[in-house]
């Protein structure tokens, strides 16, 4: 597929088209933005959105954001428009902690940043979201790591966690 336009737009757009293309069986999504890494960069449009506080990186940082939110959204926004929600187990998670100062701002109140083992460069967004299967707004307070990914997807699909060795990580579903 070839890509055109704004690249965290244009994976959202193939994200959600895959989605459609893919209904009639079951279906796996390894949906990795770029954003908000490094070059900053945002359409005009989303600069627009953004208050400019007169930190040129934050604003380029915040634009980032927001369209990737948006393109989350639209694939989000497509599993729910194909009633596919109750089927569907999602994993929203991100690669590293937070912001350096090169390309963006400070990480407070958090100290550390990528690239650093304090809090604010190991703390990091995960979230799940199956309809019917996980409660709304439950918030699991336990350390998890990206590892847990494998065996929670193999329990939903029903296979036995237990037939890999070795396997780092744990079912989260319970």
């Amino acid at each position: 597929v070839e890509l055109t336009g704004h690249l965290t737009t244009a994976l959202g757009h193939e994200a959600a088209a895959f989605v459609q293309r893919h209904t009639a069986q079951p279906w796996f999504l390894y949906l990795a933005f770029n954003a908000a890494h490094a070059p900053l960069e945002a359409p005009e449009a989303y600069l627009a959105r953004v208050v400019d506080t007169g930190d040129h990186k934050r604003v380029f940082f915040s634009a980032m954001m927001q369209a990737m939110d948006d393109a989350v959204g639209r694939v989000l926004q497509t599993v729910s428009d194909l009633g596919e929600e109750e089927n569907t187990l999602i994993v929203f998670l991100s690669d590293n902690g937070g912001p350096t100062w090169e390309t963006s701002s400070s990480n407070g109140p958090l100290r550390g940043f990528k690239g650093t083992t304090h809090e604010g460069g190991i703390r990091v967004p995960f979230c799940m979201k199956w309809k019917g299967q996980i409660p709304e707004g439950l918030v699991y307070r336990n350390p998890v790591i990206q590892l847990d990914i494998v065996p929670t997807v193999m329990a939903a699909a029903g296979a036995p966690v237990s037939a890999v060795e070795d396997l780092d990580g744990v079912d989260l579903l319970p």
